[in-house]
């Protein structure tokens, strides 16, 4: 962040400290002492997790726009500048995002390209498009249409709680905004490097965090779904039953054939994470349509 060249704006930077157990607080102060970013401060926020964290960032600030940088990003020197120049060129857009790429710890690229979808990369091409959801490493958000949302009151997904690989709140976020008719854009011209350590590249990780991604796909697609609960989840076990026979004989078959079977031993824990979010999913129905009926709900507050 102390590297960004804008200039010809103002802005700030807020370190929301959620409850770490390293030395964030003297890094915000040598930084605030080095005067490199003209505003920086460091809130705690003691409720764990990642939306309660984003909340607080989101209360204690007050832009037109803001930007959530997770800790494990590195942003490129142009990011900041062209962040903002997008923002003016854009007056319908109520979130954006650019190219989130991994920054292997280790150097070379250690996984097969099938298995970096786990790993909340994003890249739609060079030219900037309009894109349905947003992964949550740099998200900009239009502070007027996050408002409009209601998220800051009530959110529905707790998105990831300390080693919980459950997520889904960065797409939450945007499909709400969408849902209050902003559009949802992606640009080339922001670029962050997502730093992945080498303990996330380990078969035990990716396929814990697979499991987690399957059941965050029910609980985000519940949001939005139109129909009831029983056609919901009728779709979902359908679902869950087509990936897990068709993952687990891609694994019988990378086996017999000696192939790497990282990614189907991932798709299929993926499957099996689809099942587990249907039994949550059967714990909390209020999750079906939520999005919907929030976004019906502010239609009416708006008439």
């Amino acid at each position: 962040m102390a590297r960004q060249y804008c200039r010809d704006r103002s802005w700030e930077v807020l370190v929301v400290d959620n409850n770490c157990t390293d030395d964030t607080q003297l890094v915000v102060e040598r930084h605030k002492n080095a005067k490199r970013i003209g505003q920086l401060s460091v809130v705690r926020e003691r409720q764990q997790g990642l939306t309660p964290a984003r909340q607080r960032g989101v209360r204690e600030t007050a832009g037109e726009w803001l930007a959530l940088v997770d800790d494990d990003c590195l942003l490129d020197e142009s990011w900041l500048a062209n962040a903002i120049a997008f923002a003016d060129a854009h007056p319908r857009c109520g979130a954006f995002g650019g190219v989130v790429r991994p920054y292997w710890e280790n150097g070379a690229e250690p996984l097969p390209k099938a298995v970096g979808w786990t790993l909340a990369c994003q890249d739609h091409g060079l030219e900037a498009c309009r894109i349905w959801g947003l992964v949550g490493a740099g998200i900009v958000l239009r502070r007027a249409a996050l408002d409009q949302t209601g998220w800051i009151e009530t959110p529905f997904l707790a998105d990831r709680i300390g080693r919980r690989l459950v997520s889904g709140g960065d797409t939450e976020i945007s499909l709400r905004i969408s849902a209050c008719g902003w559009d949802l854009w992606y640009t080339p011209d922001c670029v962050i490097d997502h730093i992945i350590p080498a303990f996330r590249t380990t078969p035990s990780y990716l396929k814990r965090l697979a499991f987690g991604l399957g059941i965050s796909q029910v609980l985000v697609d519940a949001l939005v779904c139109e129909r009831g609960f029983a056609s919901c989840v009728g779709q979902y076990v359908r679902s869950a039953l087509r990936q897990t026979l068709h993952a687990a004989h891609a694994v019988i078959l990378d086996r017999i054939s000696g192939r790497d079977r990282r990614p189907s031993f991932i798709n299929l824990y993926f499957a099996l994470g689809i099942w587990a979010g249907i039994g949550r999913l059967a714990c909390n129905r209020s999750l079906v349509g939520a999005i919907s009926r929030s976004s019906r709900q502010v239609s009416t507050s708006n008439l």
